[in-house]
């Protein structure tokens, strides 16, 4: 791999469906007003990771280290304030009938500890070390899974979220999209690719590690490369990375189990299955 302050309006939290899977998705429907001139300059190089992910002593078993990359236009920093200040994530843009939906981590856009959204949400793809070569998109649509809002279920710590158009261009129309994969089973090869804590990492860029993904539980994932500290929750794992779209398939996500992992070294995802999939195609059908 290339390896206006903002005001929300809450519409509404609701289901959607009464019966099926997707009758656990509920919807948050924002109004952004000058998104992308409340995220400054100064702000972004205020704000600081979501979590704390630590080093730890590991054997030497050959975990790969992540590097510096120049990154992917399809995956990009996510900022915005949980109430506790200005913090930051990792997602990435999904291919949708509507063009416009990005994968994250559920935590990156809800706290279920004290049941709140977090506000002024932007995405800017290739974010790299101030520069926005994309410019900034704000979110104006979240929707994650009753599960996690209730009790943060680490299964469906996966979430989806709508960007607003930008000069009347839709997001995956300017920098393309990853496809996600259900069932994509335990084991496969795979790019990751996110923005790790300032402090671990202060060229403030993106990093990416290749490997393989291995079974945590019956409905988790694991990766292991050592780098991806705080601020890489909702990084994509990425299988047939294509260096010429900078996209592949998305078949995990850094959250889940310990929202993502304690450690630097190792990484977790939740199992993309029929309820992801769900979860998909009803913030498509709102977006």
């Amino acid at each position: 791999m290339d390896v206006r302050r903002l005001v929300w309006v809450v519409l509404a939290v609701v289901p959607l469906l009464p019966t099926g899977p997707a009758a656990d998705a509920r919807v948050t429907s924002v109004k952004a007003l000058g998104a992308a001139s409340f995220w400054t300059d100064a702000r972004v190089a205020r704000a600081t990771p979501l979590g704390r992910r630590l080093s730890d002593e590991v054997p030497d078993v050959g975990i790969p280290a992540a590097r510096g990359v120049p990154g992917s236009k399809v995956i990009g920093a996510l900022f915005f304030d949980n109430g506790s200040g200005g913090h930051y994530c990792t997602a990435s843009v999904i291919r949708t009938p509507k063009r416009n939906m990005l994968l994250t981590a559920a935590h990156c856009l809800y706290n279920p500890d004290t049941h709140a959204w977090h506000r002024n949400i932007v995405f800017v793809p290739r974010y790299s070390a101030g520069h926005r070569p994309y410019g900034t998109w704000p979110i104006w649509l979240m929707v994650a899974d009753r599960r996690w809002l209730q009790s943060g279920d680490p299964d469906m710590d996966v979430a989806f979220a709508a960007v607003q158009l930008i000069h009347g261009r839709r997001i995956a129309d300017v920098v393309g999209a990853n496809q996600l994969m259900i069932n994509p089973g335990y084991t496969r090869r795979v790019v990751v690719a996110g923005y790790p804590a300032k402090e671990n990492y202060p060229a403030d860029r993106p990093i990416g590690c290749a490997g393989s993904t291995a079974k945590q539980s019956r409905s988790q994932l694991r990766f292991d490369c050592h780098g991806f500290y705080g601020g890489t929750s909702g990084s994509p794992w990425l299988s047939d990375y294509d260096n010429r779209t900078q996209a592949g398939h998305v078949v995990g996500v850094i959250g889940g189990y310990q929202e993502g992992g304690s450690e630097e070294w190792r990484s977790y995802s939740p199992l993309f299955g029929p309820n992801v999939a769900s979860l998909l195609t009803t913030a498509n059908s709102r977006a």
